[in-house]
């Protein structure tokens, strides 16, 4: 048994145990050919730590349990996508994309309810289109495009949609989400300009994806927890108390 292709996944799925080598840092096939691209997985352990630091202020929220999984998956999003820059492979390569998928899925579904306060069936409705499209670009746009980042346009589009919504509303989330969106347009550029640079740079630039993905989401829960109905109550009776 090989830890980069495991007896399960050989036996059924031998496609899947195909070589992944989509970074510049990454020049040989061992489990530590990319030690930055790995080592800085650990942001988003920090991330979700200062989340969670956050959100203990804060429970009593109309979402509270939401925001509970958010942060877990924020630490799943690290734990996989430390699998895929060791173990480089396929297999691994879902591994670190899916749980950034449920996040965003998560995340909608959060955004809309603490923001917005849209029914169940409408946030339903929102989160299988999201779903869909997503999973139609990552199926179907060829790698070359965007370097294999166009399933990551819906959430870009989502993220402006819900900042001009938020500025229109005047909400204490807009400066977070305005800040989230521009540090995403970042870590997307970081991305798309990895491969490109190997030539004059060769530890690349995905690594700065991470740092900077890992601020977005910390960003991101910020912005539900204090924007929480729950936590606007709290506050007014906060400071009706101190006078």
């Amino acid at each position: 048994m090989s830890i980069t292709c495991p007896t399960l996944i050989a036996a059924h799925y031998p496609q899947l145990c195909a070589a992944v080598d989509n970074y510049c840092e990454r020049t040989s096939g061992s489990l530590d050919a990319e030690p930055i691209n790995a080592l800085t997985i650990v942001a988003f352990l920090i991330a979700a730590g200062f989340a969670w630091r956050l959100h203990r202020l804060h429970r009593r929220g109309v979402a509270a349990g939401l925001v509970n999984a958010v942060i877990v998956t924020i630490v799943i999003v690290g734990l996989g996508s430390f699998l895929f820059h060791t173990v480089a492979t396929r297999w691994a390569e879902w591994g670190d994309v899916l749980p950034i998928l449920v996040f965003m899925l998560l995340y909608i579904w959060l955004a809309l309810t603490v923001f917005f306060a849209w029914p169940s069936w409408l946030k339903l409705l929102n989160v299988l289109i999201f779903f869909c499209v997503t999973f139609y670009l990552e199926a179907s746009v060829p790698a070359r495009f965007l370097w294999g980042g166009a399933l990551y346009l819906p959430t870009l589009v989502v993220m402006i949609a819900i900042s001009s919504a938020l500025l229109r509303q005047g909400s204490v989330a807009v400066k977070p989400l305005l800040a989230a969106t521009a540090v995403f347009l970042l870590s997307f550029s970081a991305r798309t300009l990895d491969m490109q640079i190997c030539s004059v740079f060769p530890l690349g630039t995905h690594f700065l994806w991470h740092l900077l993905n890992a601020t977005l989401l910390y960003l991101l829960v910020r912005a539900a927890i204090i924007a929480d109905p729950a936590m606007a109550r709290t506050d007014r009776m906060a400071s009706k108390d101190l006078h």
